[in-house]
């Protein structure tokens, strides 16, 4: 699961990496962007076939501002194989200390799915070294332990539970891990690829956490 010289079809669609400068991309439109482009800012977006990414009322909790009680909805209602996929592209996050990442959300449990890669965090990675890298870390093995209210539940990753993850799950030696770890965040997406194949092909997610700063609806972007 780890990446360093070759790019998926998926990161290239969502500019992730740059590592094949011919491919032209899908941009991402920032859907209800609020903030002005000022602070993280988090834009919904989909590509492919019977895919789409975009907050939707009276589907989750309480909102921090209004009585709408937003939720992200991610969707992928064809097969996992298909090129197509549901996300939410975070701007605003570049140079971030990797050290200091801390990720959750709330996710609807009674409905909508949660797999070992999808829905998922995207974390581009600049090491120590120089070395770039791409950090899988999927809902079925975020920490689960958090409390929510009910028929929700809490994915978190940690640092240590990102730091944890990049030997004993996604693969890297210790040294890639150290390099990782010492590193700064480039980019960062929520993204939703696996399809009807594997699940109901969809998830409600709320209370999106990057650090400090949280999405309850669209009109959280900014600051």
């Amino acid at each position: 699961m780890k990446q360093h010289l070759a790019c998926s079809t998926l990161a290239v669609a969502l500019v992730l990496t740059a590592c094949d400068p011919t491919t032209t991309a899908p941009p991402l439109r920032p859907s209800f962007d609020v903030g002005g482009g000022q602070g993280l800012n988090l834009h919904p977006g989909a590509f492919g076939e019977s895919s789409l990414g975009a907050w939707r009322s009276h589907e989750g909790l309480p909102d921090a501002k209004g009585n709408a009680d937003f939720a992200l909805y991610l969707q992928k209602l064809t097969a996992t194989s298909t090129n197509a996929a549901a996300f939410a592209g975070i701007t605003g996050v570049e140079g971030l200390l990797m050290s200091e990442l801390d990720l959750s959300w709330l996710r609807r449990s009674n409905d909508g799915w949660c797999g070992a890669g999808a829905p998922r965090w995207n974390v581009g990675v600049d090491g120590a070294s120089g070395n770039h890298y791409t950090i899988f870390l999927g809902c079925a093995h975020a920490d689960q332990s958090g409390t929510a209210p009910d028929g929700w539940t809490s994915d978190a990753f940690s640092p240590s539970v990102i730091a944890g993850q990049l030997t004993s799950l996604l693969g890297f030696s210790a040294a890639e891990s150290a390099d990782i770890v010492a590193g700064t965040v480039t980019s960062l997406a929520i993204v939703c690829d696996e399809g009807t194949d594997v699940g109901p092909g969809f998830v409600f997610l709320d209370n999106i956490t990057v650090n400090a700063k949280t999405w309850t609806s669209p009109h959280d972007n900014g600051t």
